[in-house]
């Protein structure tokens, strides 16, 4: 008997336009399916591929056999294959680099995995738990909310909140009403391992259906929630960025909490938009995306206000508790027993630890100090690998970069000038916490910030043990900034409000104005009440003036009438393209060649896009790399077809290049 052969289309992980044929071995016929992951030789490497389609003819001649299925069915379903194209198209990647993204990393390891042998046993589900009552706005944004998911109708809806108002509770209802429908749930957070408190209420209040999604789980666990969201036992996904591509069916509700966070831009290529993505899956689905923020990133804000996309707010903080008085003040009027903090932070603080309540002191940037220099010859200490200082830390002892981890012993003497004026400046996390324990003994403080929280599970513990009031102080960085809802924090301490103000990025303001609102509404969250005190040497600034009254509506209109008068987002779209070299002079080339290109292409098709550059990177060499970029700014369809002709294009070699569509930030 004479056996036909069968072949198949492959797509390929890496970053090119091409599909590949092989042939399949007669052993594995009856079992391949479009969709399944595959194991082929590609040179002499084995890769990992996905199926596109089966053939009956190959034009390839004498084609390579596939060495296995790594599936019992596919895993790339109709709707995530669209979603990968798409994904493809806007964000200026192969097919094949978009698949690596939508399909989880534990799955794409070349071994075999058997669903039957992985599939944990899945608690029996329940019928969702008690919620608490809603008060009008909260049932006025879950009717609408529920009518286009019961309606099966497509949504984006943006609900601004202020901190405090309740917007976590209108999410449960959302998905309550989701479940009623009979369809499922996704809910991301920006970092969802750094939030051990949304875990528990939301499975308290869906015990038995809630996948939990976030790098730091295992990949074994991974592969389980995977399965059995597959499988239909996990109705509602709770994870960050990647859990938007969790393989549920018949999805009705995505929710994009805390949707101004930059932690939603994938950085690694491709560089999607967690945002962008949502809304294309639930318009696939006809499913409603809420996006929910106090601090709504003006984009979104401004499709709001224009009635782009559906508006609800929720104005008042629940049983009308009031928002927690601010003072912003000089940072130069220190108390007389402290070199960091200024004497209405200390007043503040004193009072709050003797009423035997708890405070937040917060500042965005770790280590001790953030510099180091001779005082002799005005050396700084750079990371010979990135162009940036190297930050002071004294437990342990160094000096470090905090992009490539380059780590350098205290140097004793100035490799210049050989002086031993050796001396650390600037204000860190581990500096502010060695003063909190010289003015306050008594207190018990405790830091959370990258440096502190490296093991698994250390974040989990601290939360509990400051919920649990054996800590009166908790200094951190921005993981303390939001999310948190402890009842006895009656003061927020901002130690340094300039820190990310005048960086060379038009998102600066909007980033200061987010960060200090969302820090500032962890105070005052009970009956206590609470204050706020920032430090800052910009009393007048505009963004200050914002957060003293708790204000959006006024650093809005204020911050998109910069962004209207120079043509930035949302008055325009903004692609970054970076060159990068192990020497300066090929990433400059590189970049020169790349403009040139631009300007033909312009000239050709009448674009009116606009070029700027090429100049050296605000952060000129990272990881060894030199760095040169372009900015094109103009229409989205233009900046597209740029970016795809850049990309085709035989730029000098040893220049790597790379093209972020729509950026988050521009360092």
């Amino acid at each position: 008997m004479v056996t036909e052969n069968i072949y198949a289309e492959i797509i390929l992980s890496l970053p090119i336009e091409k599909t590949f044929h092989y042939r399949i071995p007669p052993a594995l016929t009856a079992k391949a399916r479009t969709g399944m992951r595959v194991e082929v030789p590609f040179g002499p490497k084995r890769l990992t591929g996905y199926i596109l389609a089966l053939l009956s003819e190959c034009a390839v001649e004498n084609p390579r056999d596939i060495l296995s299925l790594m599936d019992d069915e596919p895993v790339v379903t109709g709707e995530l294959m669209q979603l990968a194209r798409w994904i493809s198209a806007n964000y200026v990647c192969s097919l094949g680099e978009a698949l690596g993204s939508v399909i989880p990393g534990v799955l794409r390891a070349p071994q075999k995995i058997s669903k039957r042998s992985t599939l944990a046993a899945a608690e029996p589900a329940r019928l969702p738990g008690v919620p608490f009552k809603l008060n009008s706005a909260q049932q006025e944004a879950v009717s609408n909310i529920s009518a286009s998911i019961t309606g099966k109708k497509h949504a984006v809806i943006m609900l601004y909140g202020i901190t405090g108002s309740g917007k976590t509770e209108v999410y449960l209802a959302a998905i309550a009403e989701t479940l009623k429908a009979g369809r499922t749930a996704v809910f991301l957070l920006p970092e969802i391992s750094l939030t051990p408190q949304f875990i528990t209420i939301v499975k308290n209040r869906f015990p038995g259906i809630v996948g939990i999604w976030h790098s730091k789980i295992p990949a074994g666990e991974k592969y389980k929630t995977w399965s059995r969201a597959r499988g239909g036992e996990i109705k509602i996904m709770l994870g960050a960025r990647s859990a938007v591509f969790a393989p549920l069916k018949n999805v009705g509700l995505i929710i994009v909490d805390e949707e101004h966070e930059p932690s939603y831009k994938q950085e690694q290529k491709p560089a999607y938009h967690t945002r962008e993505v949502a809304i294309e899956r639930a318009r696939l689905n006809d499913a409603v995306v809420v996006f929910g923020s106090a601090t709504p990133s003006l984009e979104m804000f401004y499709k709001a206000k224009a009635g782009e996309i559906t508006l609800l707010e929720l104005p008042q903080r629940i049983d009308n508790r009031p928002l927690p008085g601010v003072r912003i003040v000089d940072s130069s009027l220190l108390h007389r027993k402290s070199k960091i903090l200024s004497e209405a932070a200390v007043e503040a603080m004193s009072r709050v630890l003797a009423r035997r309540e708890q405070a937040i002191v917060f500042l965005n940037r770790r280590g001790f100090s953030p510099g180091v220099m001779c005082r002799q010859c005005g050396k700084v200490f750079q990371c010979p690998h990135c162009s940036v200082s190297l930050v002071y830390h004294r437990s342990p002892e160094e000096l470090r970069c905090h992009y490539c981890d380059y780590r350098l012993s205290w140097p004793g003497v100035c490799p210049g000038c050989r002086s031993r004026e050796i001396s650390a400046f600037g204000v860190g996390t581990q500096k502010v916490e060695e003063e909190l324990k010289k003015i306050f003994p008594q207190a018990k403080v405790l830091r959370l910030d990258k440096d502190t929280t490296r093991k698994a599970g250390v974040y989990e513990t601290a939360y509990r043990d400051f919920k649990d009031e054996n800590f009166d102080i908790l200094l951190g960085t921005q993981m303390v900034a939001k999310g948190f809802d402890f009842p006895r924090v009656t003061l927020v301490a901002v130690v340094d409000a300039d820190t990310a103000l005048y960086l060379p990025d038009f998102r600066a303001s909007e980033r200061t104005f987010q960060i200090l609102t969302q820090v500032s509404g962890r105070s005052g969250r009970s009956s206590l009440g609470g204050e706020v005190v920032i430090q800052t040497r910009h009393p007048e600034h505009y963004v200050l003036k914002a957060s003293l009254a708790h204000d959006y509506p006024s650093f809005y209109e204020h911050e998109i009438g910069f962004r209207r008068e120079l043509r930035y987002p949302p008055f325009t779209h903004i692609v970054n393209v970076v060159l990068r070299a192990k020497k300066e002079e090929k990433a400059k080339e590189a970049a020169e060649e790349a403009a040139e290109i631009f300007k033909a292409l312009k000239e050709e098709d009448g674009a009116s896009f606009e070029l700027l550059g090429p100049s050296q990177a605000s952060r000129a060499k990272l990881h060894g790399y030199f760095r040169w970029q372009l900015v094109l700014k103009g229409p989205r369809e233009e900046l597209l077809k740029a970016a795809r002709t850049i990309k085709d294009s035989d730029l000098p070699s040893g220049a790597i290049l790379s093209v972020d569509v729509d950026p988050q930030s521009m360092l």
